[in-house]
């Protein structure tokens, strides 16, 4: 095929990704999560932290600690993305989804390093399509930024490798020999460099890159061969630029190890009543999530269902026994890429299978399905020789198959963005609660009320009232208290709402005894506020 039409094909399948991003993009997923609007309150405060208001607990980090602790990516990109938009759910997912874009051209350049172009397509095709990539790509958390540092470092390491391995100083063709050798030794070097720099940066977005270096080791093999000095300087130059990147958020964690281990300790398999017994089955529920059983978890998955689509989940199969039967390097690198990145999984308790946790095993799991698709194309196509028509048909066979996943995979996120779970598990009836609220008077005094058992963040605020705060903070002066703390209440204005975050209605009927006169007035899904008219 001409290289016009592979680089049409790569347009078209990035321009799918996007579609499959943005589509219905302010209203899917519903809500706006805890998690997602703890991030964008940590931005609110670094935005703030210039001025006095700013307070003491402000500031851009390189770690947030709140909510178990997050690396500090997500909230300066948030920050950049309410800058410009303001505070609106789609904003805190802006940068995911952008991240998800960048992802499938990265992994179409990777597997195409690796592979060849055939394969490079159809991986990148259903990771722009897949249901898996796709929902991960339209939520807030920092996770969705960690595949597109991943993917490019990855091949920027790679293609510095090929290249040396390749001599590339006698292949250039210039008239100045001097001048042909120094471009071809800096373009080495940038490459090296441009990896490490990615490789580092990494580290800010989610827990399991930690796991990346363990992938980076792959290349050592190449390492200890004939004339490898070359190879010995690249990864110098490597290891030196993602050190250097990485340093800020190193120096945290000597300092504040407690938020290195934090959330993987509590969840790690050796703290288990039985880790053997933990260990066996957090094995099985990961090998298990792609084809069989998936992530319960409806903010993750369209609940237990397998992560791959039936036919792709087949073709992933395929593709791993072709590459074990090959095991060339490309092949063994894409099979530690699956095992290293499914480690989050298996060496963690909590909620297996976890889609989100095993993420970074996303691309090798399409690049597998993207080798098994092409081989079996070419088998079919190596018994059809004789007759070309056949031929054809077989191909447009192929197209049709892809434009039925694709379509079905579509179909899928907008049936699952659509359930009534989807909107709980996005606390959809607090976002009706802080567009309630945004929509009263600026001269009615509102308070809303948060569970007393619920434990403040660095914002005064429990996590659980994160997405009501982060929703009006711009909008509307609300008063935050704890449910026990009703006494603090002063009523003023031409009224007073006040408002619990979560479902309680015999706190709403007490709070309507407490005042007579008022009404309650439902404003969400199990969720309601009391009304206090002005005397």
């Amino acid at each position: 095929m001409p290289r016009y039409k592979y680089a049409f094909a790569l347009i078209l399948i990035i321009a799918l990704a996007a579609f499959f991003r943005f589509w219905n993009f302010d209203s899917a997923p519903p809500g706006l999560y805890q998690d997602e609007a703890m991030n964008g309150a940590n931005a609110l405060a670094s935005i703030e932290s210039g001025s006095a208001q700013g307070g003491p607990s402000s500031g851009w980090k390189v770690f947030y600690s709140d909510n178990n602790g997050r690396e500090g990516m997500i909230v300066w990109l948030d920050a950049l993305a309410i800058k410009a938009f303001g505070t609106a759910p789609w904003v805190l997912r802006l940068f995911p989804a952008l991240a998800g874009i960048l992802a499938v051209w990265g992994l179409y350049f990777l597997a195409k390093e690796l592979f060849n172009r055939e394969i490079a397509l159809v991986s990148a095709f259903f990771m722009a399509t897949g249901f898996w990539a796709v929902n991960l790509s339209r939520i807030g958390f920092r996770a969705g930024l960690m595949l597109p540092f991943l993917i490019w470092s990855m091949y920027f390491l790679y293609r510095g490798f090929k290249k040396i391995l390749r001599s590339p100083t006698s292949e250039v063709r210039l008239r100045d020999p001097q001048k042909s050798d120094f471009n071809a030794k800096v373009g080495l070097r940038l490459e090296f460099i441009i990896a490490g720099i990615l490789f580092g940066l990494g580290f800010y977005t989610y827990i399991p890159f930690r796991f990346a270096p363990f992938l980076a080791f792959a290349f050592l093999p190449f390492l200890f061969k004939k004339g490898a000095g070359k190879l010995w300087i690249g990864v110098g130059l490597f290891a030196a630029a993602a050190l250097i990147v990485f340093l800020p958020l190193g120096l945290y964690f000597l300092d504040n190890l407690g938020d290195f281990f934090g959330r993987s300790g509590q969840v790690a398999i050796w703290s288990a009543e039985s880790p053997l017994k933990a260990a066996a089955l957090s094995i099985g529920s990961a090998l298990g999530m792609f084809n069989i059983v998936g992530d319960f978890n409806w903010r993750h998955n369209y609940r237990g269902l397998p992560q791959l689509f039936w036919p792709v989940g087949i073709l992933f199969l395929l593709g791993i026994i072709i590459s074990v039967k090959r095991l060339a390097f490309s092949e063994r690198f894409m099979l530690a890429w699956l095992a290293i990145f499914l480690l989050p999984n298996i060496l963690s308790t909590e909620g297996n299978p976890h889609a989100l946790r095993a993420i970074g095993a996303i691309p090798p799991a399409m690049i597998f399905a993207g080798i098994g698709l092409v081989w079996l194309y070419k088998k079919i196509q190596g018994y059809l020789d004789a007759n070309l028509r056949i031929k054809k048909e077989v191909f447009w066979l192929l197209i049709v198959f892809l434009v039925f996943t694709a379509g079905l995979e579509f179909n899928k996120y907008n049936r699952w963005a659509a359930h009534p779970k989807v909107f709980d598990a996005f606390a959809g009836n607090q976002v009706e609660l802080a567009d309630y609220l945004n929509g009263l008077s600026a001269d009615i005094k509102k308070y809303a009320l948060w569970h007393p058992d619920d434990r403040t963040t660095d914002n005064g605020l429990p996590v659980s009232a994160q997405t009501v705060y982060f929703l009006t903070a711009e909008k509307t002066n609300v008063n935050y208290l704890k449910a026990d703390e009703l006494d603090k209440i002063e009523l003023g204005g031409r009224g007073t709402v006040i408002a619990p975050i979560y479902s309680d209605t015999d706190l709403l009927h007490n709070l309507q005894k407490k005042y007579p006169g008022s009404r309650i007035e439902i404003v969400g899904l199990n969720i309601g506020a009391v009304i206090v008219p002005y005397k």
